[in-house]
């Protein structure tokens, strides 16, 4: 209805209800089915249709118009690429929970100081137990094995005269408001 009215929103506006209100909504949950090993093209396929619609509606193109493109065009990310950045953030997530927090009963032990291991964990599941499992669970057992970064405040690189700015300050600007055009600004108001 908005962007069909005499004065209708903008396609930036359009763009922003789209990632702000729709997207969420239409991904919440996703990581219950969206993992290694599951049959997901039915679910993807009715996600791609549906950004291919809000693409449309973002841009003003046609129907017939590549969706690829209009997405490109609309400054939408494929929603592929999209659900495998929030999945990837999802994992990472787990390696800042609480120690104390019942998911860490079922991860391996390296991840886990002072929790005893559920029953089904996956550091007590068989090879081939191992093998069939096809959980999200499992997935971040192996995203937290293979990613364990430390993060270093002090290192030498984050230290005043090391950054980019110190480096190229001619490259940077930076403008703070005028009082007079505050003072312009609640004149209007």
């Amino acid at each position: 209805m908005l962007g069909n009215s005499s004065c209708s929103i903008l396609p930036m506006q359009k763009r922003l209800l789209y990632r702000t209100c729709i997207l969420p909504i239409a991904l919440y949950g996703f990581n219950l089915w969206f993992f290694k090993g599951i049959p997901i093209v039915k679910n993807i396929n009715k996600l791609k249709k549906m950004q291919c619609k809000a693409a449309l509606w973002i841009t003003g193109a046609f129907r017939t118009s590549p969706s690829d493109g209009i997405e490109a065009i609309a400054g939408l990310i494929l929603i592929t690429l999209h659900m495998r950045k929030l999945n990837g953030r999802h994992h990472l997530r787990y390696g800042s929970i609480l120690s104390t927090h019942a998911i860490n009963s079922f991860l391996d032990p390296q991840h886990v100081k002072n929790y005893p291991p559920h029953k089904t964990a996956t550091s007590k599941l068989t090879n081939k137990q191992q093998f069939n499992l096809k959980s999200s669970i499992k997935d971040v057992n192996e995203c937290l094995n293979s990613v364990r970064e430390c993060f270093n405040p002090f290192f030498s690189l984050f230290s005043l005269g090391s950054r980019v700015v110190d480096h190229f300050p001619s490259k940077f600007s930076f403008h703070s408001p005028s009082s007079s055009s505050n003072e312009d600004l609640f004149h209007y108001l």
